[in-house]
């Protein structure tokens, strides 16, 4: 790179002395014919006078050789004056050879430029310079580039080679941090930002990258463990039963029973691996490639018309508060089934009587959804625990479930760039889903709503 940058610094410096030097020779070239066209002008005034002769010899006198050149001649071309042994055929400009002026020169000129006129008595006068002028600035313009432009060049060489260098050097540590990060699964940190420049801007990403790496890793760790625990003991407990109905094979009810138990066991198993499947589906973020505008006070409306009746037969008390004309981009099913998730955690981990509220209202910084009861609540040092698979707190372990709830409603969640918070209800638990101003869809009342999707049904 370094190399490319200083070919093309040289080949802009050579234009750049092609094109001035063309300029300077073409305005010093006019600059010097100006000065001959006034030396001729002089010397017609001369012939007019009559001392067209003793003018030239005048001026050949003081400067035998140059610069300036003179000629004049009889009507056959015979020399009768001046410093130039030339014979003119034609009146206007000629450009000859510095040989064919008289004397010796020591100067760079290589040519003579010369004006002819054609005097009325039959003779001939010519005036002229040559061009050391224009030769000479020239070679000064030459050096004074190559002189600059030489070092430049150098110059651009060593900046671009020490340049490359940092570059490199600042990407092998880049390379050596990611490396140790990688190693060291506890901080998987490359470096703070420092300079705000493009690598540390970089850094910030790839730190974000391994910060998202890390959740994962940590969650599928999670999930090993949680599985090997977790699903151990029904199975163990399906094994169990199957010995014994082997033990018993004459006993037809109990082989019965014991296959329609083993048969339930292994459906909550499915199910525990279906739930697993949804959220690694969710958490690989490839669903947001569907999302659309979605009603979300439909979806809300549609939940509590489903659970209003669920809420009754269990005792409880529902509530809906639910502001018309709210929409969001995401995924209908998945914010319907977050919704469900949470009404159903509240019903089943509260005790009779208790109240449920659902709220949907709009803020100034977006959209607010809100499940709160009037329940035993989630202690405070547990709330973030209760949000990661498998995890079930000691009051629910007699509820049926398998701690995959709000483990799906957190990834769901992340996943519409929704901020989840678990608060205090005093009594009772708060989930609030702040949905933020950029994933909003224009209000329902001036969005056309055939765009959003509608009337969900609860998954």
């Amino acid at each position: 790179m370094a190399l490319i940058q200083a070919s093309l610094f040289a080949s802009v410096l050579v234009a750049l002395l092609g094109s001035t030097w063309w300029s300077v020779s073409d305005y010093a070239e006019a600059q010097l014919r100006a000065e001959v066209k006034t030396e001729m002008a002089s010397l017609l005034q001369a012939a007019s006078d009559g001392t067209l002769r003793e003018q030239i010899n005048q001026r050949v006198a003081v400067m035998p050789i140059g610069p300036e050149y003179y000629l004049l001649t009889d009507a056959s071309g015979q020399r009768l004056a001046g410093n130039l042994s030339y014979r003119p055929t034609r009146v206007g400009w000629h450009t000859v050879a510095l040989q064919g002026a008289l004397g010796e020169d020591n100067s760079d000129a290589d040519s003579v430029h010369l004006y002819a006129a054609h005097l009325a008595d039959g003779r001939w006068v010519v005036a002229g310079s040559d061009n050391r002028t224009v030769v000479e600035l020239s070679e000064l313009m030459s050096s004074r580039f190559l002189e600059i432009g030489i070092p430049a060049i150098v110059l651009v060489l060593l900046i671009g080679g020490f340049g490359g260098l940092l570059y490199l050097r600042r990407i092998d540590r880049l390379g050596a941090m990611a490396e140790r990060a990688l190693e060291e699964q506890s901080t998987m940190v490359i470096a703070d930002p420092g300079k705000g420049d493009e690598f540390d801007r970089l850094a910030t990403r790839l730190n974000q990258m391994l910060s998202r790496m890390r959740v994962l890793m940590d969650g599928m760790r999670q999930v090993s463990n949680d599985i090997a625990h977790d699903l151990r003991t029904p199975l163990t407990r399906m094994r169990q039963r199957m010995e014994v109905c082997l033990e018993r094979h004459d006993d037809e009810v109990h082989l019965r029973e014991g296959m329609q138990q083993s048969i339930i066991d292994i459906d909550h198993l499915l199910a525990v691996f279906r739930a697993l499947l949804r959220i690694a589906s969710v958490e690989s973020r490839h669903r947001r490639a569907g999302f659309g505008a979605v009603a979300l006070s439909s979806v809300f409306e549609s939940i509590a018309e489903t659970y209003r009746p669920v809420a009754e037969d269990l005792g409880q008390h529902f509530d809906a508060m639910i502001q018309p004309g709210l929409c969001v981009l995401g995924d209908l099913a998945l914010l319907t089934q977050v919704m469900a998730n949470l009404i159903e955690n509240a019903l089943h981990h509260t005790p009779t009587g208790s109240r449920v509220q659902l709220d949907l209202f709009a803020t100034p910084d977006g959209i607010v959804g809100r499940v709160s009861d009037s329940g035993p609540g989630i202690p405070v040092e547990a709330r973030d625990h209760v949000l990661r698979r498998f995890v079930r707190l000691d009051s629910s372990r007699a509820t049926p479930g398998s701690g995959l709830g709000l483990a799906l409603v957190a990834a769901v969640a992340d996943l519409h760039g929704i901020r989840l918070v678990l608060g205090d209800g005093a009594p009772g638990l708060v989930v609030e889903l702040a949905f933020p101003a950029s994933e909003l869809a224009p209000p329902a009342h001036i969005y056309d709503l055939r765009h959003c999707a509608v009337r969900p049904s609860v998954i």
